[in-house]
């Protein structure tokens, strides 16, 4: 979610907060991927490659751009890490409940 939790972290939009993603992985001990919204609105103030990068080191596993551009989907992939094996754990187990 693009939204500041001022109270927690007053410049940074939840998807770009290690402080609020911390709160979600350690005090609600999740465990789970975490996913951020999409980085491509108009709610996040910087480039492409910044919001994903921004996304990552903030802890997502996960970052979304759902605008079907393929410049930016190209940006998108070269500012994004390789999958963890944690990533590809997760991701698995959910196609199997889908399946």
């Amino acid at each position: 979610v693009h939204i500041i939790f001022s109270s927690i972290d007053k410049n940074n939009t939840a998807t770009h907060s290690k402080n609020v993603l911390n709160i979600i992985i350690k005090k609600i001990v999740f465990n789970n991927l975490i996913m951020s919204d999409d980085i491509s609105m108009k709610a996040l103030k910087f480039s492409i490659s910044k919001n994903t990068t921004q996304a990552f080191n903030a802890c997502c596993d996960i970052v979304l751009h759902c605008n079907g551009k393929y410049n930016e989907m190209l940006i998108v992939a070269k500012n994004s890490p390789l999958l963890s094996s944690f990533v590809i754990k997760k991701t698995s187990q959910l196609l199997n409940i889908i399946r």
